[in-house]
């Protein structure tokens, strides 16, 4: 994931595609994964890191034992994140659009016998994030994010 966060990164920072204004990524984790908590918190990490103000609130749907965690993530500067996060019996993969004020990144890695190359990304721990996904989880409503 840190190949694609550098690569995402140098995209904003060069104002290609302007400020960034809405994200939507789905990351499918292989079914062997077994904390999809994890997963949405280092998606909603990778958000954070990309739209530029501060999450204001959030609102988590889905059930992190089972096979599908949905988290929405609204900024103080009015920007919008939409994070899935799916069991499959695939491979990891991520699917991802950045809309900016002049452009749009999409990222994709390949799932399926028909794709030869393209690297899964890797999950990282983020706990400081699970907690407040966990709450908002928990909590079935919007959540405000405390500083």
């Amino acid at each position: 994931m840190e190949l694609l966060k550098n690569a995402v990164d140098s995209v904003i920072e060069k104002e290609r595609i302007g400020s960034p204004v809405f994200l939507r990524c789905v990351l499918h984790v292989a079914s062997d994964t077994t904390d999809l908590l994890q997963s949405a918190a280092e998606v909603f990490a990778l958000s954070n890191s990309w739209l530029p103000s501060e999450p204001e609130s959030i609102c988590a749907q889905g059930d992190s034992d089972k096979v599908q965690v949905t988290v929405i993530v609204e900024y103080a500067g009015g920007q919008m994140a939409v994070l899935s996060v799916n069991r499959v019996d695939v491979d990891t993969a991520i699917d991802i659009m950045l809309i900016g004020s002049k452009g749009t990144i999409y990222y994709e890695t390949p799932m399926g016998r028909h794709y030869l190359s393209g690297n899964p990304p890797g999950i990282a721990k983020s706990n400081e994030l699970s907690d407040i996904i966990a709450k908002a989880l928990a909590s079935n409503q919007p959540i405000k994010i405390e500083d």
